[in-house]
Order: C-alpha cells, then structure tokens, then sequence
C-alpha cells in the first residue's frame, strides 16, 4: 500500500476522461498512471528491499493514481532520491520512461540522427535530452510557441507548420535520419527516415471523439509495417510495465538520479490540489512548453 502524496496529470488523463482513450474504454474508473508516494505497508514476502516509511515513484499498467492510497506491486516502486523534492520527482516517471523505452525500440548507433516529432511536449522533451547524452544529433519538429524551450534542451528545430518541413530536414541531414519518435500518426515521417532506419509511435494523434479509432488504426498500421523500409514500432508503457519489470525500474530509477543530479532537467511542476481537480484536467490541456501538472494529496 502506498499513500500517494503526488500524481502528475497529462493530457492522456484527459483523454481518458472524455471517454476517448483505448486503453481505458469503460466508465467508471481512477485516471492517472504514474505517482510518488510512500509505502504504508508491504506484504511478508517482500523481496525488494523496500521499507515501511520510504518515499518511492511509481507507474501503474493500469488507470489508478489519483488517488491518496493505492495497492501496487512492489516490483513496480522505485525509492526516490533524498535530495529530490517530490513534486519534481513526480514530473518524471510516464514521460521520462516512454522517452528511454522509444529511444531503445529505435536501436540507434551513437553518431546516428534522430528526428523527435513535438519537441516540446511532454515525453519529446525527455526524449531530446537522453537522446543528446546518447550521443544522437537531435532534430525536433515544434511550433512556435514551443521553439526556445526545445531549442534549449538541445534540438535543431524545424516549424511543422512549414510545408517544407520535411525537405529542409533531409537536406540539413543528407539523406534522411536514422530514426524517429512520433506521437502524431503521420505518414510524412516515413519520408524523412532512411530505407534502413526505424519509425518509433508513442501516440497516434487524433481529432477529439475519434482518438480511440484512431489510436486503433494507427497501432495496426504500425505493427504492420514492422519489416517495412522505414520498420515501424509502438511503444505503449503501460504495456510494457507488467512484462519488462526490471527495464522499466532500471529506466526509472535513472531518470530520477539524473534529474537529482542534475544532467536532466525535468518540467516545472504545477501544483494542484485534489480539490481543484477539474482545473488540473484544464490546466494539463493547456500546458505551456516547459510545464507539467501535478495534482497533490497532502
């Protein structure tokens, strides 16, 4: 059992919320994946090491965490720094994971070029910073209201308003880039990636009322294309979570070092309290570039 004192709230919440997210199709449930809390009781056989009383970071396969207590399996909590506060740490654990898990699907060399769709938003702006301390040259597709906070983490930004976006892209690259991230389903990256090189999904875009269907064509379509030229892949955490236990706390417990270490920066936390909790589901639909909601229990 673990109290949950933060739980942050992205725009998938939302999603859900409005009846329109795939993996959550009936009524009637908790939203929120990921959360930081501490542990209020573990089960005799316990093998983790974990202690009654430890602050931890989680995420769960299912819908759930927002809420002031929760059950969840040991295996999937990972103890948070000392010196990193917890609404900070609760900024991390969905995003920062997905970013890592995507970037290993691609399976790039170290020189490669990597283009990440949305640069600014809330996973690609993880993913353009592990993607750089992987050694990858990052291109980042963003408008303009996102292009200084991307530019900052590190990416060479290109405006996808522009139509000739994907033009100016192959010529600054030579050919094309190794691999990409996309959360938005289209086909237009499939022209910027080499013949060789691979296409990770991490959404699929969607107009509101159809992001179920979407999701649903866009995840068939992609698997598909797995031994395409460009291959495609789908990176979907919370289907990851249940079967790569040790990756996804390996993954974690990283990214809340490097952020307490400072070689990550992660967003800055809007705080919310529980009460205020449709506000938060705006506030996480409207975030600003640099941004991330997070609701609080205390």
């Amino acid at each position: 059992m673990v109290r949950v004192s933060h739980a942050s709230v992205g725009v998938t919440d939302a999603i859900a919320m409005r009846g329109d997210y795939l993996m959550q199709p009936f009524p009637g449930f908790v939203p929120g994946y990921d959360f930081i809390g501490v542990v209020e009781h573990l089960p005799r056989a316990d093998a983790t090491g974990l202690l009654v009383g430890q602050r931890v970071a989680g995420i769960l396969p299912r819908m759930g965490a927002h809420a002031t207590m929760i059950s969840a399996a040991p295996a999937l909590l990972v103890p948070v720094p000392e010196d990193l506060d917890s609404a900070t740490a609760a900024t991390i654990p969905l995003d920062a994971v997905t970013a890592s898990f995507a970037l290993d699907a691609l399976a790039l060399e170290r020189a490669d070029s990597i283009l990440v769709q949305g640069a600014g938003g809330a996973v690609s702006s993880w993913a353009v910073q592990l993607a750089a301390r992987r050694g990858h040259t990052v291109h980042g597709t963003t408008s303009s209201r996102s292009r200084a906070h991307s530019e900052s983490l590190g990416a060479h930004v290109l405006d996808y308003r522009d139509p000739a976006w994907t033009e100016r892209l192959i010529a600054a690259t030579g050919g094309g880039v190794a691999g990409a991230i996309d959360q938005t389903g289209s086909r237009a990256v499939r022209r910027v990636v080499v013949p060789g090189g691979r296409i990770v999904r991490i959404a699929f875009g969607g107009s509101p009322g159809h992001q179920r269907m979407t999701t649903a064509r866009g995840f068939l379509a992609a698997n598909l294309r797995r031994y395409a030229r460009p291959a495609e892949r789908v990176c979907s955490i919370p289907m990851s979570v249940p079967v790569r236990r040790a990756a996804y706390r390996q993954a974690l417990d990283d990214a809340l070092r490097s952020v307490a270490a400072g070689t990550l920066a992660p967003p800055e936390p809007r705080l919310f309290p529980l009460a205020a909790y449709s506000d938060a589901m705006t506030a996480a639909e409207n975030a600003d570039p640099g941004a991330k909601v997070i609701l609080t229990a205390g």
